[in-house]
């Protein structure tokens, strides 16, 4: 048996992307074209989720921020989606990026976390745990990121809590009662 293929849910109108040679440098979702605000989303890495055919975790991430934007005030006005990643490499199992070696470090990636971070304030950080064999390139890759968020002066949020290792819940297992913190 395959995995479940997950399809965009009805309230994703427009769907579009940027990709190449096996990675995705961002993913939009436009929710409601009434609304102009975009919120960003950084995950780990992308699973299989292109324009036709979501996965789990942008479905699930989706879903969150749809299902609780009249329960949070800074989710009332978002229109649009933004998924970001640490890494680009598509890669369902997070584990096998390891394999990947010297093609995980990508200056692309960096220059899109700054380009997005740059033009839409708000962020919700939820990329997990570091892949197993990857702590220092993970820890390379957090530190930059959060130079970037910090640099850009961007509104922080997580959803639920953080790991005992003090990265944010992975959007993959939010629960859609879970709570979206604000850090200060």
């Amino acid at each position: 048996m395959g995995k479940p293929v997950y399809r965009y849910p009805d309230f994703v109108k427009e769907v579009s992307l940027k990709s190449a040679e096996g990675k995705r440098y961002w993913l939009k979702l436009q929710i409601d074209e009434n609304k102009e605000e975009s919120i960003v989303v950084i995950l780990k890495n992308p699973s299989r989720a292109k324009k036709d055919v979501s996965d789990k975790t942008v479905y699930n991430v989706s879903n969150y921020i749809f299902r609780n934007r009249e329960n949070y005030s800074q989710l009332r006005n978002i229109g649009n989606i933004v998924i970001l990643n640490l890494f680009p490499n598509y890669e369902t199992y997070s584990s096998q990026l390891k394999s990947l070696g010297d093609h995980l470090m990508d200056p692309e990636n960096i220059r899109t976390l700054d380009e997005f971070c740059g033009t839409h304030t708000k962020v919700i950080m939820a990329w997990g745990n570091s892949p197993k064999g990857l702590f220092d390139e993970y820890e390379l890759l957090k530190s930059q990121t959060m130079n970037i968020l910090s640099k850009n002066r961007n509104e922080l949020f997580y959803v639920d809590k953080m790991s005992l290792m003090g990265n944010p819940k992975h959007g993959q297992i939010w629960g859609y009662n879970d709570k979206l913190i604000q850090i200060c």
